[in-house]
């Protein structure tokens, strides 16, 4: 078999070009650092630039703590994550390397293979060069994406043919992808078992086999659970929640004017120019057809919902760096051309992702560095468990008194700053869901709720009254405050980069706390909600079929928190309807940490809130009743 493929290659001279183009761009795409090194926190005036080190690093730890996704840690990044964030932690070095030979080889098959394809091998060139110079050197978590384009590819191989080697690489892509990324590898299922109902359906192929490749990978996911770590349910359960409530509140407004423009261009150009294709060579085999559609929408979709919900500089730039991979993979697009037209579209569909990324946002393209492996070499001889770790000789160490009085007593942090932790070597204990902005749907809070009202707590907590998008920090985790309000006691107030801390103790009388549920009704929207001591309030709202609609397309529609203050000042605050719906509490309003301070002592001097308003920027979307339902707080 192997001397045909060679003869096979080697029967027209062309092929050896494209073979040579191929490993030079697939060559262009390994990564010129083996890992990423952990450097010290800075001193920063915004703490939100703490957040992505430190669940970066937290996934290590995790690990390294010998702890269980799903149960113990709640995140859609699984016990795979270090080959996508390449942080090197306690990981062994050959993870890294296989992965990358991985990678390698996908695209030196993908690249020649396309090419050899081809009857249009100077688009197809332009397209392979357009991939090689366009995709940048650190790639981190779209590594998933990139990973997911090339299973479009070898589903689509295997739609022609469906031989054991394409769905060697579709195996073993899903199975990664499950526990890289759990969002995107829960998306890649559907894709993969499409293509596998396509060929049972057209009996494509051994049908014995195809049912084989089908199960495989539920049975490596299976087995890999136990190695990894992994609780399947509560990771599948958990994994989903996060993504559900992403989409709710975590969007951004478009941050690069136009950029719409621009993808609106593209994606009527490579709809034209599949659809076109497609119907002009398929033979009306319409199963066959939808699958390929089926795979060329939902990863165009899937790019499109990973830029455009959080809709921020870098989001965004990484929805056209993949545009080109995206062509490359759905072979549909420059295999062949009935009309001549077509590759002026394409063509014009290629170059847009250029002129947006290096003209109108004027990002460097990276060649030169492309090529030398330097580093990575050197990185991997010299690779150990911490060669990569040099956060220890921090720049804004905490204070020794304060370390000293946590000791060796477990710590949590609040809002997100675990690295604070890690750079001083405490003993961190964390909560499922263990950033507060991330806890934002019901059963993510009574994760962390169930974690802290109980034995399970930790002795201490660094405290930090912070969110990030504009939302209300109270409610970010109003449960999780709740505790720490009633079952914890102000340890200190202390100074740190330029800010104030506050170090909590649980209290050696700790009592869990239960809600009682006292009543229900109904409330007219934007209508004003008094609140009453001891009461945990819930509401609930109802968004209409646009609603879900303008969901799918773009994001949530914005919630406002509005708090009206005895003063007569009024507070104005982000919110979801799933945050919403995971409760809220307090009477006094709190504005800063300080303020959260203020509450224990003996006698809380905070402002008193007249109310609460809840206010969806277009009340069109949602129905015009809400859901209140009020539970007393019992301890």
């Amino acid at each position: 078999m192997i001397n045909n493929f060679f003869k096979d290659i080697f029967k027209e001279k062309i092929n050896i070009l494209g073979l040579f183009i191929a490993f030079v761009c697939a060559y262009m795409t390994i990564p010129n650092y083996f890992e990423l090194n952990l450097m010290p926190l800075s001193s920063a005036k915004e703490l939100w630039l703490s957040l992505d080190p430190s669940w970066g690093i937290s996934l290590n730890y995790f690990k390294i703590k010998n702890l269980t996704w799903g149960s113990d840690i709640a995140f859609t990044y699984g016990p795979l994550s270090h080959l996508c964030t390449r942080v090197g932690w306690g990981e062994n070095k050959f993870s890294f390397l296989f992965f990358d030979i991985f990678i390698f080889l996908n695209y030196l098959s993908i690249l020649f293979i396309s090419f050899k394809k081809s009857s249009n091998k100077i688009i197809t060139t332009l397209i392979i060069l357009g991939v090689s110079l366009i995709i940048p050197i650190w790639i981190g978590a779209t590594n998933a994406i990139v990973l997911m384009l090339m299973l479009c590819f070898w589903i689509r191989l295997s739609l022609d043919k469906p031989r054991g080697f394409y769905y060697l690489f579709q195996v073993i892509i899903v199975t990664l992808l499950f526990y890289i990324k759990f969002n995107t590898g829960l998306i890649v299922l559907p894709l993969f078992y499409s293509g596998i109902f396509c060929n049972l359906w057209y009996k494509n192929g051994n049908k014995i086999l195809i049912w084989a490749y089908s199960i495989i990978p539920i049975i490596l996911i299976v087995l890999l659970s136990f190695p990894l770590k992994v609780s399947l349910f509560d990771y599948i359960k958990s994994g989903i929640e996060i993504i559900s409530g992403y989409n709710d509140v975590m969007f951004l407004e478009n941050q690069i004017p136009n950029s719409l423009s621009y993808v609106l261009f593209i994606v009527l150009a490579l709809v034209s120019v599949i659809i076109f294709n497609l119907l002009s060579f398929n033979n009306k085999k319409w199963i066959r057809i939808n699958t390929v559609l089926f795979l060329f929408s939902t990863s165009l979709f899937v790019i499109y919902k990973q830029a455009f919900v959080r809709a921020d500089m870098g989001h965004i730039k990484e929805f056209f760096i993949h545009i080109p991979l995206l062509i490359l993979c759905n072979i549909d697009f420059h295999k062949r051309f009935k009309y001549s037209y077509l590759k002026i579209i394409l063509l014009l569909g290629l170059i847009t992702p250029f002129y947006f990324t290096f003209v109108y946002q004027e990002t460097t393209i990276e060649i030169k560095s492309k090529f030398s492996k330097d580093q990575y070499i050197k990185r991997f001889n010299t690779f150990n468990e911490t060669s990569g770790l040099f956060i220890y000789n921090n720049n804004i160490p905490l204070p020794e008194d304060i370390k000293a009085r946590i000791g060796l007593n477990t710590v949590d942090v609040y809002p997100w700053n675990i690295q604070l932790l890690i750079e001083n070597k405490l003993n961190y204990l964390p909560r499922p869901a263990f950033q507060s902005y991330t806890a934002y749907t019901p059963f993510l809070e009574e994760l962390n709720f169930k974690h802290y009202n109980s034995s399970k707590a930790p002795e201490y907590v660094i405290y930090d009254f912070a969110s990030i998008d504009g939302r209300y920090p109270l409610f970010d985790e109003s449960k999780i405050n709740l505790v720490l309000l009633r079952n914890y006691k102000l340890a200190e107030v202390f100074d740190y980069d330029n800010r104030k801390v506050v170090l909590l103790k649980k209290k050696t009388n700790f009592s869990p706390i239960r809600f009682e549920k006292v009543r229900e009704y109904a409330m007219i929207l934007n209508t004003t909600l008094t609140p009453k001591k001891d009461i945990y309030y819930e509401i609930v709202l109802y968004p209409n079929v646009f609603a879900k609609i303008n969901t799918i397309f773009t994001h949530a529609p914005e919630i406002r928190l509005e708090i009206q203050l005895e003063d007569g000042n009024r507070a104005d605050y982000r919110t979801s309807k799933l945050l919403l719906e995971s409760g809220f509490f307090s009477e006094k309003f709190v504005a800063n940490t300080e303020n959260f301070a203020d509450i224990f002592g003996r006698e809380n001097k905070n402002q008193e809130i007249k109310n609460y308003k809840i206010r969806p920027l277009k009340a069109s979307l949602f129905k015009n009743k809400i859901r209140v339902i009020e539970y007393k707080i019992i301890q």
